[in-house]
């Protein structure tokens, strides 16, 4: 989407969300509309394949050829990531997948990532997030904890950072804003996501609201 017959310096790479599972709707026309009227920048919907039919593999093949492209036409620096719940996931995935296949491009501007979700992966994790379970209305754990399954569709050689995303290499990104409830399921993955970026000493900034549903802060832009 452009606000301008030419095209814009810089562009956002926009991700849906839905857990792998579900599609996107008209809603997700009417954010990146949103985005780029007050980015002023162009905004490209990558709508990549879901988990129900293909494996994430081919998810991410499709998001960073979509990447790719913008890279070619906008330049260097010039291109941001953003995402909701598992499309959180996968901007952030985007830089992962670059420095796993040794930096070809250069990493996104910065990324947006509101409740990015992952499998977790370790039992504090795990314990975290099924405490947070009864306070979500919209994410249950059972769902993270089995979702991994379709994720794989069977194949046992999927790149760890494809499942759950803080397991990756961070290195290169420049900086990551999330945005979360404190009240749901995916808060849970906090920590995890701050360990990687001190790790690779990546900026970030935690912006969480109590009380607050999943992904509460992008119904103004649906």
């Amino acid at each position: 989407i452009q606000n301008h017959r030419q095209r814009a310096r810089r562009a956002v790479l926009y991700f849906f969300g839905g857990g792998m599972m579900l599609g996107s709707d008209k809603g997700d026309v009417s954010v990146v509309g949103k985005l780029a009227k007050e980015t002023d920048c162009d905004v490209w919907f990558s709508y990549y394949p879901l988990c129900t039919d293909h494996c994430i593999t081919e998810s991410y093949d499709i998001a960073f050829e979509c990447y790719r492209q913008m890279i070619e036409l906008y330049g260097a620096r010039n291109v941001s990531a953003c995402g909701f719940s598992s499309g959180g996931a996968i901007a952030i995935g985007i830089a992962l997948h670059n420095n796993a296949i040794r930096g070809e491009l250069p990493q996104p501007r910065h990324i947006v990532a509101v409740s990015p979700g992952e499998t977790p992966w370790n039992d504090e994790e795990k314990e975290r997030m099924k405490r947070l379970s009864d306070t979500d209305v919209v994410v249950d754990y059972a769902f993270m904890s089995k979702v991994e399954k379709f994720m794989r569709h069977g194949r046992t050689d999927v790149p760890e950072y494809m499942i759950s995303t803080s397991r990756g290499d961070y290195t290169g990104i420049s900086k990551i804003h999330f945005f979360y409830s404190s009240s749901e399921v995916l808060y849970g993955a906090k920590e995890e996501y701050r360990k990687a970026c001190q790790k690779y000493g990546v900026a970030y900034e935690i912006d969480e609201k109590p009380g607050m549903i999943h992904c509460y802060c992008m119904l103004p832009y649906f």
